[in-house]
């Protein structure tokens, strides 16, 4: 089904579509209702409801449905009004089909990310530090497949690596930029390390990103500062000469203090504030990457025609985004 050419009032039937996320709601008159966001093959979405006469199995997060729906339009958005439907079992459609995943090139991604032993680096403990990230197979694989969050941004298989890969990019075009005395490895060591704790915080079932119950007990701010400082302890300690114990020890309260600070101000998560240009940095960067992500994203699920998109959070305030009109006269 290609979401784009669908037309209000168009029946479709015996299409089969997997659901992103399903909500049981109540309505006005206290009937129940399912609330529904729905993946087309390629990972495309579209809302959907199933109205209380409707309803008859249950509907859960990364299920197939096979439907038969009208397209109706709310608040300029089509949505599927679905009059009956099927839950299929995992052997009744193609699970990859439908879910969403990312365009970065994943294994030369993770090399530019976690491989330190390239000439440009030559921190000793930040080197051993990275190669125990790089060298543990099964990081490597979780780090590759993670979405890096359940709704706001880059919530997709393999949407952690590339959000990690833009913020890189953008931290390392930024600070040369700038011009000023940034200590580089540092800053792109606590980039490639910031997120870490995201491949215990979030997981793909069903082909569907959900947050774990480590996720929502302890958040990935925390867990990636657990997991740097671990394999500090465990893999650079004990190598670090007794007489620059005390510098590689400040090295690390840098690095974890980047980590810890990305997020940017304490109510939005992080327990400290940036008080390094390196962490100012890195906030930002993040910050971008994750902002610009929300911008195109709204752009591309604004429906064909229209100049502005829905309501979309960012930078504190909620706003519409315009639209840039199809060039159908460029050459």
């Amino acid at each position: 089904m290609d979401i784009e050419t669908l037309e209000t009032g168009q029946l479709i039937t015996d299409e089969v579509l997997l659901v992103a996320e399903a909500r049981l709601l109540v309505d006005r008159r206290g009937q129940s209702y399912y609330s529904l966001t729905l993946n087309a093959e390629g990972g495309r979405q579209i809302e959907g409801k199933v109205w209380a006469d409707n309803i008859a199995a249950a509907i859960e997060a990364g299920k197939g449905l096979e439907v038969l729906a009208r397209v109706d339009e709310y608040r300029g958005q089509k949505q599927l009004n679905i009059q009956r439907y099927k839950v299929l079992g995992p052997d009744d459609y193609d699970l990859a089909a439908f879910v969403r995943t990312t365009d970065v090139d994943v294994d030369p991604a993770f090399e530019t990310l976690f491989d330190w032993q390239r000439n440009e680096f030559t921190n000793a403990n930040l080197k051993r530090l990275m190669a125990e990230f790089h060298d543990n197979e099964a990081f490597a694989a979780q780090f590759k497949e993670s979405p890096a969050a359940s709704h706001h941004h880059h919530n997709y298989r393999g949407g952690l690596i590339e959000h990690t890969l833009q913020v890189w990019q953008l931290a390392d075009a930024l600070s040369r930029a700038h011009g000023g005395p940034f200590d580089r490895e540092l800053l792109l060591c606590a980039v490639a390390l910031h997120d870490v704790g995201k491949v215990k915080s979030y997981r793909l079932v069903g082909g569907v990103s959900e947050r774990t119950d480590v996720g929502e007990l302890l958040e990935h701010i925390f867990i990636s500062g657990s997991m740097v400082s671990n394999l500090w302890d465990t893999a650079v300690r004990p190598g670090v000469p007794e007489e620059l114990a005390e510098q590689a020890a400040r090295q690390k309260a840098l690095l974890l203090h980047i980590i810890l600070s990305h997020h940017g101000k304490l109510e939005w998560g992080s327990p400290v504030l940036p008080r390094t240009p390196e962490a100012v940095l890195v906030h930002f960067c993040d910050l971008l990457s994750s902002t610009l992500y929300k911008c195109f994203d709204a752009i591309q699920q604004a429906p064909e025609g229209e100049l502005w998109t829905d309501n979309v959070y960012i930078m504190d305030q909620t706003r519409r985004l315009f639209v840039p009109p199809h060039d159908e006269g460029a050459g």
